[in-house]
């Protein structure tokens, strides 16, 4: 028989290989499931924002100061405040910002809040006895400002600030030897230069106190409030031209109630009432609490003949107005806007006519006002 060389026999496939590759995938899934974690593509852990510091904020605050972004620096302030509750100075240096904001009232409880947490500090005593004096309370102001001298008798604010209260005392010479003696100490102190231009103008000498309050704004050109001043001074001499401008650079350096309503104001004076009202309008915007410029406001309308706006405004205004701040000028332009308004309102022009003639007795144009109520 011829065998064929050629010829090989089949290969048998063994049926372990098949069960091996079936373990082998089984083992395969269990380990993807039981996989540990770091086998796990994981989401990146977030990215932490450090917390800012009281001196990131104090920094801030500082330099928003300096650019003359007071609204921004007062928040920064607050933050400061709020990180370091047991800390005097971030009160002191908002009430500063408030003074010249003159809101005195806040101011008030700033300082009195920093004198509670630190008793020695110079800062927070002087500054406290100046809005002391600006509410009028001026033995409770020497007081303090006296306190703070003994704990140092050659800083300059103290010794400014003791000029300023001597000088709302009529003590004027006295006033005058601590100014002196501040800038001495500091000819460049702008407290010292600013007070030496009100002691000035109290004595009723405007052309030296715009002296004054002109060097004080080469001092610290980012400060509203001291053009706002020196623009008081124009005012008193009636070259309105030279007081609008004033206040204009105050509102262009901050855009507060307070600037703007001394510009509004000085506007009306001046005759042009249409520009007034829209300057008012943003000052009540800014500051709708705020009685002064609402009667200011209310006084605008008067004028552009909008009655019903003027008696509206003008009693919102008597809300908030302080006691002293209640004039003739007011009560008169609402009682009348209240006999000329859609329609008439004789109970209520009455009620403050009879109040303007008790400031002003025989005023001609509240008697008119009168008679015209009683005619009707």
């Amino acid at each position: 028989m011829d065998l064929d060389w050629t010829y090989k026999p089949r290969r048998r496939r063994r049926k372990g290989c098949l069960l091996w590759s079936g373990l082998a995938l089984l083992l395969a899934v269990y380990l993807y499931i039981q996989r540990p974690d770091w086998l796990i593509r994981q989401a990146p852990p977030p990215v932490t924002t450090p917390t800012p510091s009281a001196l990131y904020w104090q920094t801030k605050a500082e330099a928003h100061i300096a650019a003359g972004n007071f609204g921004e620096a007062a928040s920064a302030l607050q933050r400061m405040a709020e990180l370091e509750p047991e800390n005097a100075d971030p009160l002191v240096a908002l009430a500063k910002l408030r003074l010249m904001a003159r809101q005195t009232e806040q101011a008030y409880e700033l300082t009195q809040e920093a004198v509670r947490l630190e008793d020695k500090n110079v800062a927070a005593l002087a500054m406290h006895a100046r809005v002391l004096d600006w509410l009028g309370r001026y033995d409770s102001a020497s007081d303090f400002a006296f306190q703070a001298l003994e704990l140092e008798p050659d800083n300059a604010d103290v010794l400014a600030i003791l000029g300023e209260i001597y000088s709302d005392v009529g003590n004027y010479a006295v006033a005058s030897d601590y100014l002196e003696e501040a800038l001495a100490v500091d000819p460049e102190n702008v407290m010292a230069r600013r007070n030496l231009g009100y002691l000035h103008e109290v004595q009723r000498d405007h052309e030296r106190a715009i002296e004054e309050y002109g060097r004080a704004v080469e001092l610290a050109p980012n400060r509203p409030d001291l053009y706002i001043e020196l623009g008081r001074q124009y005012e008193r001499l009636e070259e309105w031209e030279l007081a609008i401008s004033s206040y204009e650079k105050a509102v262009n350096v901050g855009e507060t109630a307070f600037a703007l309503d001394a510009l509004g104001w000085a506007l009306w004076q001046s005759g042009d009432h249409l520009q007034s009202l829209r300057v008012l309008r943003r000052a009540a915007e800014l500051e709708p609490e705020n009685g002064l410029v609402l009667a200011h406001l209310g006084m605008a309308y008067y004028r552009r003949l909008n009655y019903e706006s003027a008696a509206e405004t003008l009693e919102e205004a008597m809300v908030y107005l302080k006691e002293a701040e209640v004039n003739a000028q007011f009560t008169l332009t609402l009682g009348l806007s209240h006999v000329y308004k859609k329609p008439q309102d004789c109970e209520s022009a009455i009620r403050w006519l009879r109040e303007t003639l008790e400031f002003a007795p025989g005023l001609s144009s509240a008697l008119h006002g009168l008679r015209r109520c009683n005619a009707s």
